[in-house]
């Protein structure tokens, strides 16, 4: 997750409905009427993440979210960083279907004054993800920003989780990547911004390999309709990025990621979406 306030939380919320209302459905119309009923599952996420790509510096940052399963249905396996998808396609461990993500916005504090703002991004695009047994899967995310930054970026992981019924833990390797458009809006100093902040020298960043590190995650169920997720991880900023004087001088190339989860499940009976 890959994440600026209000606005941010009615986007994550109106992504996750999305997201939720077909999730691992292949082939089913989110119209149909389903007699067992539904799953809900509604999230709570307070998350610790860099002020802005390339900071050194961490903000809160909470927002909502929920997902909606047939009753029956086992819950799949999921990361804080997944985009909000639902799989349009998942027979056999495959799964794809679209995705969306946001990107909070940049603004001149925490030493970028003069330097341009970039707008909260909403970024839409694909993701296609294998499961090979009960304890593994694979993730790739493909998403063009359509604000904001209008880059496009992807976003490739693995994950090995497992547990006792109780406790889940899973860790993973993740790597990210940027086109020019994407380096530019958060990398690039142009000479005019460079005089005008006086602590950054201009700088023209390119895209290609923007990230690479790793995600861990620990869910603890107290009961099947209640349960916390802590999760943590490190991104090191690489390539043409992680050069620029914005995490090189005054930021880090060093990300980290750390947040909380609490998550309420509860039935909906006899109910015809």
């Amino acid at each position: 997750m890959p994440l600026t306030r209000s606005h941010a939380i009615r986007t994550a919320l109106g992504f996750a409905l999305l997201a939720g209302a077909s999730a691992g459905h292949a082939g089913d119309s989110p119209m149909a009427a389903v007699p067992g009923g539904w799953i809900v599952t509604l999230r709570g996420i307070g998350a610790l993440a860099p002020s802005f790509p390339g900071s050194a510096r961490l903000r809160p940052y909470p927002f909502p979210a929920i997902d909606i399963r047939r009753i029956g249905e086992p819950e799949l396996f999921s990361t804080p960083d997944d985009g909000f998808g639902f799989a349009l396609v998942d027979t056999h461990g495959l799964r794809f279907g679209p995705v969306a993500n946001f990107v909070f916005k940049r603004g001149q504090r925490d030493g970028l004054t003069g330097v341009h703002s970039v707008s909260l991004t909403h970024e839409i695009g694909g993701f296609i993800e294998y499961r090979a047994g009960d304890h593994f899967r694979t993730r790739a995310e493909l998403r063009q920003g359509i604000d904001g930054h209008e880059g496009f970026v992807a976003a490739l992981g693995a994950d090995i989780f497992g547990g006792d019924g109780r406790a889940t833990v899973s860790i993973g390797p993740r790597i990210s990547l940027g086109d020019n458009r994407y380096a530019n809006a958060y990398f690039s100093v142009t000479p005019a911004e460079s005089a005008l902040n006086g602590r950054l020298a201009p700088y023209e960043a390119t895209g290609g390999f923007t990230s690479a590190g790793g995600l861990a995650t620990f869910r603890y169920d107290f009961t099947k309709d209640l349960n916390a997720t802590i999760y943590g991880g490190l991104q090191r900023l690489t390539g043409s990025v992680g050069a620029s004087p914005i995490p090189s001088d005054l930021g880090s190339r060093n990300q980290f990621t750390a947040g909380l989860s609490i998550a309420k499940s509860f039935e909906i009976r006899g109910f015809a979406w």
